[in-house]
């Protein structure tokens, strides 16, 4: 916040003092939001969301181009953010979205050729001609078939998951590389028994032969809920990906910097609401 602790601390304390409630508890190691403080922080992101909305839909008036910008995302941020970002953009008058969908490595891959204009993707590499910013930190879990795993409440060690017969990504995708990569590094055989790319027969495979899958949660949150499957938190480590939004290399700044702030608001509300194992990164500034 570039702002001193000693500070910040007044500016809270005055904020409660106009308001009359407390907003935090504090505590010898740190603060937690009271009941209050969740109410007001739940109003002032909506409140900012709307600033934000408002600003954005002041460009219509300012003679802006028409112009259409292609998206790229994978299954999960295309389930969870693109849904929220098209109501976002509806006030946009000279902007619209052409969407596509495809696994990180591929979209990666348009973006350097030109092919798209912007790219949700997990852990693209290193590319110092393209805008890049990191949205969220994502937590994988683990997920089998119902009254399997504890429902969230027990966690399984990453030492353990050898005990789990595992539908996995093929080789060359990213999270498979990302999951042999910590199962060498923590000396630990992964019981392989299917590789499957696609989602939605991941899922039939899963039901169908008692397996299980390290995946996202929010990819499945709906079916999690709905009791069709069960999960743990993975740790000792955790296995996380990072999501990026990224950019053809010639895209105008503005174009990518509208997309970016219309989607940080939302990856924050998820994370608010705690429907997915998302994390905001310290630094989301564009690279």
């Amino acid at each position: 916040l570039n702002v001193s602790q000693p500070a910040l601390g007044l500016q809270v304390r005055e904020l409660e003092a106009k308001l009359g409630v407390s907003l935090f508890v504090r505590r010898s190691r740190g603060m937690e939001l009271t009941e209050a403080g969740r109410e007001l922080q739940g109003r002032a992101d909506k409140i900012l969301q709307d600033l934000e909305s408002a600003r954005h839909a002041m460009r219509a008036y300012a003679n802006n181009p028409e112009r259409r910008i292609t998206l790229g995302t994978p299954p999960t941020p295309g389930k969870l953010l693109v849904p929220p970002l098209l109501r976002a953009l509806a006030d946009q008058k000279y902007l619209t979205l052409g969407l596509q969908e495809g696994l990180s490595s591929d979209l990666a891959i348009m973006i350097k050729n030109g092919d798209l204009d912007l790219a949700l993707t997990y852990d693209p590499s290193s590319d110092l001609k393209r805008s890049s910013a990191i949205l969220a930190y994502d937590d994988l879990i683990l997920i089998g078939p119902p009254h399997s795993l504890g429902g969230g409440r027990k966690e399984v060690s990453f030492g353990a998951l050898g005990r789990f017969p595992l539908v996995m990504d093929s080789p060359k995708q990213i999270t498979r590389k990302l999951l042999d990569k910590l199962a060498y590094q923590e000396d630990v055989s992964l019981k392989v028994a299917l590789e499957v790319d696609s989602v939605n027969l991941k899922r039939e495979v899963i039901l169908s032969h008692g397996c299980f899958a390290i995946v996202p949660r929010g990819l499945f949150s709906d079916a999690i809920t709905e009791g069709r499957f069960d999960w743990a938190p993975i740790i000792q480590p955790s296995i996380t990906r990072t999501l990026f939004l990224i950019g053809r290399s010639t895209l105008p700044d503005q174009d990518f910097q509208v997309i970016l702030d219309f989607l940080r608001p939302i990856v924050s509300t998820y994370i608010r609401d705690r429907n997915v194992n998302w994390r905001l990164p310290q630094d989301t500034g564009i690279s």
